[in-house]
């Protein structure tokens, strides 16, 4: 549970009050570098996507490559 005073895990600025987690990385971030998606909190502008939409960041796997190219 947050206490009553906080960082924010993006500027590490010292907060008087708790702050809101990001609900992706649980990071406590402030209203000037926060970003809200979907009713949401989140870190970043890239975090908030990549929890509703995991699969639009594709990681790239060099084995299935070569395993289509032997097919």
């Amino acid at each position: 549970m947050p206490g009553l005073a906080d960082i924010c895990g993006v500027c590490k600025r010292k907060y008087p009050f708790s702050l809101p987690r990001s609900t992706m990385c649980r990071r406590a971030v402030c209203s000037s570098f926060g970003s809200r998606v979907g009713g949401a909190t989140f870190c970043s502008r890239a975090c908030g996507p990549s929890f509703f939409y995991p699969s639009a960041v594709d990681v790239e796997d060099p084995d299935a490559e070569e395993s289509a190219e032997d097919e």
